[in-house]
């Protein structure tokens, strides 16, 4: 993760055999929650003006993933790319209160093999944002996914 993002606020992951309702809880669907195995949470800040969330769900297989994905809400899609691995992303706008002061956001949803992903960058006004944060830190996630779906050791880091 970026050097200026050096606190962690949360990094947990859940088993949704052993505690369901937190994938209602983490706010994803209820119909992908009733197929999806576990879902995780990480967050960084520099406790002052940035960060980051990565929310995931995983599924059972890539086809599960794919068909929660195509059925998702598009009503916050700001609009399409092609993403880090060739997957098709796509980007919201969001403005969120935050401690009584305006905070401004931008995110990504994607799809990588089995999983669904959902990278949150937020700031204050002000905030020195670099201009590639939100697409470094989403390449950056869904390369560690891809390496770990091959079996390999999840090495992918910000560059």
């Amino acid at each position: 993760m970026r050097s200026d993002l050096p606190e962690e606020r949360t990094f947990k992951a859940w088993d949704l055999a052993e505690e369901p309702s937190q994938c209602q809880d983490e706010q994803w669907p209820d119909a992908w929650c009733a197929k999806a195995a576990t879902v995780g949470l990480a967050a960084l800040t520099n406790t002052s003006d940035q960060e980051v969330g990565i929310h995931l769900i995983s599924f059972p297989d890539e086809r599960s993933a794919a068909q929660a994905f195509k059925q998702r809400d598009k009503s916050n899609d700001a609009g399409r790319y092609t993403g880090p691995a060739g997957e098709p992303v796509y980007t919201l706008d969001l403005v969120v209160s935050r401690d009584n002061l305006l905070w401004s956001a931008r995110g990504t949803t994607f799809q990588q093999g089995a999983v669904i992903g959902q990278v949150e960058y937020s700031w204050r006004p002000r905030a020195k944002v670099p201009a590639d944060g939100l697409l470094a830190v989403t390449r950056m996630v869904v390369q560690r996914i891809d390496e770990k779906e091959k079996g390999l050791n999840p090495t992918a880091s910000m560059h």
